[in-house]
């Protein structure tokens, strides 16, 4: 993923000033950086356990809003479970019988998509509203099909949330958008190829992207620079640090320029969620590096 300064600012220019526009009237009332977990930091967790602990741990670490990862949400039979460590090991080519299993696993997952009804998302909303907490984006994973998708959109926001983040192939970008457009709900881009997410946010006035500054870093990005010239069009950060070109590290010990792109987006008055993802080694289940990270961060923002 290679970028130039020219690359950073072709064709943002009037992307940013629709965003601009548009925020309050999608759900961006709120003024000033946030601070919110995403919840990959405790991606070894499965769906059978991982609300409780997620509960626990954003109560522990004074955070009032997360993104939500899929597997969390979705019934575990369905998704893997990430491991803890370093999640870059070569993987060898699937066997035949892979395959056929994970085609049924597919489809077996879109059935349960299509039928499930909407009190099971609104059941884990109620268990983080009831403690003060709420789930403000879904990381989802997307399907193959129009009925698919639509029903994405109808889980988060039975989920409570106002957005959804997800990486979009290009096959499914129009199929996305006019989901979007349907249920009136921003989509956060995650992305590997800058080139595609740009031309992916010029086809919806509800797409934006939402970068992780230590995979910018990891791709040899360097984050501040690309934050500074897209800020304006980005619903969400995650906040991650790195190595250019190697793995995740501990807050503070990479690349990733975390402090002045936090500083930046406060002076900013962003009116948006910074979400803490931890995924260096020893992170996954790990509450207490959850709260080492907060600590970091908001040593300094110096607010929530």
């Amino acid at each position: 993923m290679k970028l130039s300064r020219r690359q950073f600012n072709q064709g943002m220019g009037a992307i940013a000033a629709a965003a601009a526009c548009s925020r309050q009237s999608f759900g961006f009332a709120e003024s000033g950086l946030r601070l919110g977990l995403n919840t990959w930091s405790l991606r070894a967790l499965s769906q059978d356990e991982a609300i409780p602990v997620i509960v626990q741990v954003m109560k522990q670490a004074r955070l009032k809003d997360c993104q939500i990862l899929f597997s969390h949400v979705e019934p575990a039979r369905f998704n893997p479970v990430f491991p803890v460590g370093v999640l870059s090991a070569p993987k060898l080519p699937p066997t035949p019988q892979q395959l056929e299993e994970q085609k049924a696993t597919a489809a077996a997952l879109t059935e349960w998509r299509l039928s499930v009804p909407a009190s099971y998302f609104e059941n884990i909303r109620s268990t983080f509203e009831k403690q003060g907490l709420r789930i403000k984006s879904y990381s989802a994973r997307l399907g193959s099909s129009e009925a698919e998708i639509d029903r994405l959109f109808l889980m988060a926001k039975a989920l409570g949330a106002n957005s959804i983040v997800a990486r979009i192939p290009e096959p499914l970008t129009s199929m996305t958008a006019a989901a979007a457009e349907k249920h009136r709900m921003i989509v956060g881009i995650q992305f590997s190829d800058v080139n595609e997410m740009q031309r992916q946010l010029a086809i919806s006035k509800y797409f934006r992207m939402d970068p992780d500054i230590g995979d910018l870093t990891k791709a040899k990005i360097d984050s501040l620079q690309f934050v500074q010239a897209n800020y304006m069009s980005m619903c969400a950060i995650d906040l991650k640090d790195a190595v250019p070109g190697g793995p995740s590290v501990p807050f503070g010990e990479g690349a990733a320029h975390m402090k002045e792109v936090l500083q930046f987006l406060k002076e900013k008055q962003v009116p948006f969620t910074a979400y803490v993802d931890c995924d260096y080694p020893g992170t996954g289940r790990s509450g207490e590096e959850v709260e080492k990270c907060v600590s970091y961060v908001r040593g300094i923002i110096g607010y929530e």
